[in-house]
């Protein structure tokens, strides 16, 4: 029973951490919320035109930020009020590409990194590497392998 679960979550860790899956997810928001609008303005439901503004403005920056290979690190965001301080880029693959900004968000006491917070166990593994620390307990078991159950990165 348990290795179904592991299967299973594995393969919803891998379709989320699918950009076209994200893109589609966010276009089809966008859609809803666009029908949300026309049902609000045809029947003059002022609750349905804001709640598609809400929706469809939320899922409009996230494909932005999706397309864009951006994401913003909202708790850094939140501490600092600084967007430059909570960017982080990532190429086409969805790799980040600003570790040493990650490194210095950890050493600033910024934000406390997780194992939720990557991809995959070869992102966090280049960022364990390269801020040469591991303040957030990143390997538990001290292997020198770090968030073991993280998707990883499939081969091309």
């Amino acid at each position: 029973m348990t290795k179904k679960r592991n299967v299973s979550k594995n393969r919803k860790q891998n379709i989320r951490g699918n950009k076209t899956v994200r893109i589609i997810a966010l276009i089809l928001i966008i859609a809803i919320a666009t029908g949300l609008w026309l049902y609000g303005n045809k029947t003059n439901n002022k609750a349905a035109k804001i709640s598609a503004i809400i929706a469809g403005g939320a899922a409009g920056v996230g494909l932005g930020l999706e397309v864009a290979n951006k994401d913003f690190d909202l708790e850094t965001l939140a501490k600092t009020g600084s967007l430059k301080k909570a960017l982080l880029e990532r190429d086409e693959n969805g790799n980040l590409l600003n570790i040493d900004l990650i490194c210095d968000a950890q050493d600033k006491d910024y934000y406390n990194y997780n194992c939720s917070d990557f991809k995959t166990q070869e992102e966090a593994q280049a960022v364990y590497d390269k801020c040469d620390s591991d303040i957030n307990g990143l390997d538990r078991d001290k292997d020198g392998i770090v968030c073991e159950s993280l998707p990883k990165k499939r081969k091309k």
